[in-house]
């Protein structure tokens, strides 16, 4: 550690004056990043017509969107066995995105008469507008008596001031409709499982080109650098993930 710390000694001025150039660089990535994000999310609704007209078939195969969930390989491990009867009854799941900005959207799950909640739709809304405070509007679910999956007896505490689904793994998937954001998710639903969604039914999806798939980070943005080392390395080992750590191991 001595060595290491003795490694840049008399060159503080020029790693400084390199950190100072890597922050205005990712300023312009971070830039490149939005402009990514705003046009994926413009033809996401060019594709509107298309969606719509794939509901029709989507309707003919029974837990179509259950099958989805299961087999994506981070939404998986975020659903418990609970969750997985509940979503059996899921029958839809639409992005409906703003026409002014469509990087807004509204995540919506439609489910049939089941036993545990009366809503026919489980909505979340999220705002990007401002790239590092994203907006979330959450809509209540009304369970059924002795069906509340996110109730505190089974699970942790869950509620709309805090990040408990993703803080907590032990937390029902259904937590995530009240989580205080739950943005990362919202990305892989919207921009990853949603428009794929008939890949990850037939299990088609390739796991060498999973990085193909754009997932954009609306909710976090960091253009600071390590101002007292290799800025190169420090880089690479903060570089954030695309997609939400998997909370637990996947279900056997």
């Amino acid at each position: 550690m001595a060595a290491e710390n003795g490694a840049h000694e008399g060159i503080e001025i020029p790693l400084q004056e390199l950190s100072d150039i890597n922050i205005e660089i990712n300023v312009i990535v971070d830039q490149l990043v939005d402009e990514e994000a705003a046009l994926h999310a413009k033809y996401e609704l060019k594709k509107a017509a298309l969606y719509k007209k794939r509901e029709g078939v989507i309707a003919k195969i029974p837990k179509f969107w259950l099958t989805c969930l299961e087999k994506h390989p981070i939404i998986t491990s975020l659903i418990e066995m609970e969750d997985a009867e509940a979503i059996s009854y899921l029958q839809r799941i639409a992005i409906d995105r703003s026409t002014e900005n469509p990087i807004n959207y509204s995540i919506v799950f439609e489910f049939s008469e089941n036993p545990y909640f009366t809503n026919r739709a489980l909505v979340k809304e999220f705002d990007f507008t401002k790239r590092d405070e994203a907006k979330v509007v959450n809509h209540g679910i009304d369970w059924k008596e002795g069906k509340d999956l996110t109730a505190p007896a089974k699970k942790e505490q869950c509620d709309e001031d805090s990040d408990a689904f993703s803080e907590n793994e032990d937390a029902s998937f259904f937590c995530w409709f009240n989580d205080g954001n739950g943005s990362e998710l919202a990305d892989l639903i919207a921009n990853d499982l949603f428009p794929n969604a008939g890949m990850y039914f037939t299990g088609s999806e390739n796991s060498d080109d999973e990085d193909d798939t754009p997932v954009f980070d609306f909710a976090n943005s960091d253009n600071e650098d390590d101002v007292n080392g290799d800025a190169d390395s420090a880089e690479s080992e903060d570089d954030a993930e695309d997609a939400p750590a998997s909370k637990r191991a996947k279900r056997a």
